[in-house]
């Protein structure tokens, strides 16, 4: 699975947020490539900075950062702490070496303070919500940044600062980030492997694309981006599902492992219904009447059976309840009997009255699996499980 995002006005992954989710529940494993993860990848790398990178990235925001008659200055003394700390990297002198030890321990706050920034900025963006996904290998963050380490960061920093005065920074760096998203977008679409979930900024972008003869999609990738698509258009719609978190849907998942395949099975079959491709306007509309006309209905049948189910039980308990008032826990006993057939017929004959509750624990273990079987129980049990 491949989650594209196009950022807004605020530095958030939440629109990716609720792509992932759904992406998750569908697939096995999830790329994300945003411009948005892209910088905070960029920011995360801060706190893993050497630090001859450290004083690297103090140089190249100094100009902006501090008053032009203290820059000289600084730039020297930088550049000089800087070439003591390269050729004192592997020797020099008894006193060059202590020299060196205090001054990386004078940088070791430099490196606290960045790992705290880079906390509070992931934290506020909302990328730590991933955080048991990735170290998992479920989600994976693909960097669409064509510079080095620190373009992206010494671009967002120059901004910033000049964003407080009024002024504005027109650094390309900024849109080789843009270009480099854009084909790394059209590379996924025309791959032939990958099934792509996307947002509307990107649908349309990708629509554009397509028209103008920059994007040249697959036959393959545009059917799984439609199954991806649908499936994701189908969670929304779930109450619960847009108020769920990733780490509840990473439980979610193994527990519904088993009911994918069904699920996944009515998506080809919905999506190869629809005319409109994923990424044009009128799939929107496509998949909403799929869920009026077919998915709702189905999932309601869904609910309507298993209360059914439940109902079996509880007559199958009043019609023996003599039977079990006398033996407690007749019922338990009765239901770990199941799979053995001959010790359950030799119970029967001689406790006739336990016949109706055993025929209703096989009838509901019945009707259960033919319920898990249904193509949108997977949808049922996802609801079910964030309420």
């Amino acid at each position: 699975m491949v989650v594209a995002a196009n950022p807004g006005t605020a530095v958030t992954v939440a629109p990716e947020l609720e792509l992932v989710k759904a992406a998750l529940l569908y697939g096995d494993k999830v790329t994300l490539i945003s411009p948005v993860t892209t910088m905070l990848l960029r920011v995360e790398a801060l706190q893993h900075f050497s630090p001859r990178q450290q004083i690297e990235l103090i140089r190249r925001v100094a100009p902006v950062l501090l008053p032009p008659d203290e820059l000289a200055a600084f730039q020297q003394g930088v550049e000089q702490v800087d070439e003591f700390l390269r050729t004192t990297a592997k020797g020099g002198s008894g006193a060059e070496r202590l020299l060196r030890a205090g001054l990386l321990q004078h940088l070791q706050p430099i490196q606290q303070q960045l790992s705290e920034i880079v906390r509070g900025l992931g934290h506020e963006a909302g990328i730590d919500h991933l955080a048991a996904a990735r170290a998992k290998g479920i989600v994976q963050i693909e960097n669409a940044d064509p510079g080095d380490a620190m373009d992206l960061l010494v671009s967002c920093i120059v901004s910033a600062k000049l964003a407080e005065t009024g002024g504005r920074h027109d650094d390309p760096h900024t849109d080789r980030v843009v270009e480099t998203f854009v084909h790394k977008l059209s590379v996924h679409l025309s791959s032939g492997r990958e099934y792509l979930i996307f947002d509307e900024r990107i649908a349309d972008l990708t629509q554009a694309a397509i028209r103008e003869g920059l994007f040249s999609p697959a036959k393959g990738p545009a059917g799984r981006s439609a199954q991806a698509m649908t499936a994701s258009a189908l969670m929304g719609r779930l109450p619960t599902f847009p108020n769920a978190t990733v780490d509840e849907v990473l439980d979610i998942r193994t527990e519904l492992a088993s009911s994918l395949t069904q699920f996944r099975a009515a998506m080809v079959t919905i999506s190869k219904s629809f005319t409109s491709a994923a990424w044009e306007v009128d799939f929107e509309d496509e998949v909403h009447d799929a869920w009026i006309e077919s998915v709702l209905p189905a999932v309601e049948a869904i609910d309507a059976s298993v209360k059914d189910n439940r109902s079996l039980l509880t007559l199958a308990n009043g019609i023996t309840g003599a039977t079990n008032a006398s033996y407690p826990g007749l019922a338990i006993v009765a239901a770990g009997l199941l799979g053995h057939a001959g010790a359950v017929a030799g119970i029967g004959a001689g406790l006739s009255g336990t016949a109706p509750l055993l025929q209703a624990l096989r009838d509901r273990r019945t009707a259960n699996n033919d319920i898990r079987m249904q193509p949108f129980y997977f949808l049922y049990a996802v609801e079910q499980s964030l309420t």
